[in-house]
C-alpha cells in the first residue's frame, strides 16, 4: 500500500519568481518512506541536509553578488523522523531538478502491538 501526502504548505514561486518553498511529496510503502521536493536548477552541492534529535532538516540558502540585481534565494524544510525510521541510513539524490530523500523503515521498530488498560 503507497499512501501519498500533498504538502499543505506549499507556496511555489513568489511574484519575483524567486523559489520561496518547494512543492514536496511524501510517501509511504511498506520499505520506506519516500520524501521527494521540485528543486529546479539545485544540485547537491546546493543543499544541505541533516537529521538531529529526530528531525530531517533540508536547507538550501544562495547569494549572486556578481549579477547586477543580486539574487538571494532560501528555504528550510523540517520534518519529524517516525521512530520506525533507520536514521542511519537515510539516502539522498538530486536527478533532473527533484530531490529524492528515502528513509528505511526497521520492521523491529514499527512491530505494532496492544497496550492492555488496567
Amino acid at each position: 500500500m503507497i499512501t501519498l501526502f500533498k504538502d499543505p504548505f506549499y507556496r511555489g514561486f513568489d511574484t519575483k519568481g524567486f523559489l520561496s518553498t518547494p512543492e514536496t511529496n511524501i510517501e509511504k510503502t511498506e520499505t520506506e518512506y519516500l520524501i521527494s521536493l521540485s528543486v529546479p536548477g539545485l544540485t547537491k552541492d546546493d543543499l544541505k541536509i541533516m537529521t538531529k534529535e529526530g528531525v530531517l532538516k533540508i536547507t538550501y540558502e544562495k547569494s549572486d553578488s556578481d549579477n547586477r540585481n543580486h539574487f538571494v534565494g532560501s528555504f528550510i524544510k523540517s520534518y519529524s523522523i517516525p521512530d520506525d525510521v533507520k536514521e542511519k541510513d537515510i539516502l539522498g539524490k538530486v536527478e533532473n531538478g527533484i530531490l529524492t530523500l528515502t528513509l528505511p523503515i526497521d520492521k523491529k521498530k514499527s512491530l505494532e502491538r496492544l497496550i492492555s488498560l488496567n
